[in-house]
């Protein structure tokens, strides 16, 4: 499996943002269970879910806290890395 993704750190919290598809973010199910998946890539940090919107902006789930956080952040400015695992 491929996907991108950043550790980005804000304030006193690191945290690694995962690049979805926007159905993901927009259904708790679903991105339940991708938190739970790239979880076990990143078992030490918190993981947050991002898609973008149609202007290109972040459309994050996870921590509340976190959410509110990032998404005053401009996307273009996170470290994103190509990440690849095996299955």
């Amino acid at each position: 499996m491929d996907f991108t993704a950043a550790i980005v750190k804000e304030e006193e919290t690191t945290c690694v943002v995962v690049v979805v598809i926007k159905d993901v973010v927009e259904n708790k199910y679903n991105a339940e269970e991708a938190l739970k998946v790239f979880s076990r890539f990143f078992p030490l940090m918190t993981v947050v879910l991002m898609a973008q919107d149609h202007r290109g902006d972040g459309i994050f789930y996870g921590p509340p806290e976190l959410v509110r956080k990032l998404s005053k952040t401009k996307v273009e400015f996170f470290p994103w890395k190509q990440y690849s695992v095996k299955d």
